[in-house]
């Protein structure tokens, strides 16, 4: 029988440190500690060694950067995760560059939490096998940060409530192209039932998320992404256009950095 995967949890929090723990600890995970101060939780790491980190970027006395950089020379260091609410492009870019494996936006999934848990430790029957470490990037940024990049760049804010209704529409049509040909009776029902709304209103707000990029954004960037492949006449996109075009964006240039790795192998 296979040890329990340990956590450690560090977030200002106290009641999302309660309820994180619990609803891990339900799905089998071993929570070694959880504690709001990052200089704490740098001793617990020690003494502990657990399996994986989960921390948000904002802490004191010092940040998750800091904290991430004070891990960085742990003689035994866990995986690293980063869970927060900020949603910064820089941000994400510099957790990456100092260890962090995933940077996953709250609220959040935990089923996929799990799973990439799982898929860092060895226990996802789904992760590929590392033939060879050297070549293994572990600053590879997952799908839901380069998503979260993307429509952040083009001008959409986190605020707006369109955000994550965009954000989880694109996830679903880089995963399954298929979905894209479906939007009204796939993509759309998908969402409202994550975010327990009506698909009416999921149309609505990604229409509005879109308007608000259009109206507010930089518009060499939304040229150099959507050209001229967007009705002239109607300026904006459809929603589906919208999503289709930047998912087959993500695609594209997860395919060239993917074709990389393989040449550098």
């Amino acid at each position: 029988m296979q040890e329990k995967i340990k956590i450690v949890i560090v977030d200002e929090q106290h009641d999302y440190r309660n309820s994180c723990a619990e609803r891990l600890s339900e799905l089998g995970y071993e929570i070694a500690a959880s504690t709001s101060n990052p200089i704490k939780a740098l001793d617990i790491i020690k003494e502990s060694q657990p399996d994986v980190v989960l921390f948000d970027i904002v802490l004191s006395p010092i940040d998750g950067i800091a904290f991430l950089r004070s891990c960085a020379s742990l003689q035994k260091k866990p995986h690293m995760i980063a869970v927060s609410s900020i949603i910064s492009d820089i941000v994400i870019r510099e957790s990456m560059q100092y260890g962090a494996e995933y940077y996953i936006i709250k609220p959040f999934d935990f089923n996929i939490l799990d799973e990439r848990i799982k898929r860092m430790c060895g226990r996802s029957s789904s992760a590929p096998a590392v033939q060879n470490e050297e070549h293994f990037d572990t600053n590879e940024v997952d799908l839901e940060s380069q998503v979260t990049s993307l429509i952040l760049e083009i001008g959409i804010p986190a605020h707006v409530k369109g955000y994550h209704y965009v954000r989880t529409a694109i996830i679903m049509a880089v995963e399954n192209p298929d979905t894209i040909n479906a939007v009204t009776k796939i993509v759309y029902p998908t969402i409202a039932k994550k975010y327990q709304t009506s698909s009416s209103r999921v149309e609505r707000a990604i229409r509005h998320a879109i308007e608000v990029a259009w109206d507010r954004g930089d518009i060499d960037v939304l040229n150099g992404i959507f050209g001229y492949s967007i009705n002239g006449n109607r300026g904006k996109p459809t929603n589906s256009e919208f999503i289709a075009m930047l998912a087959d964006q993500l695609r594209l240039k997860n395919k060239q950095t993917n074709a990389k790795i393989s040449l550098r192998i």
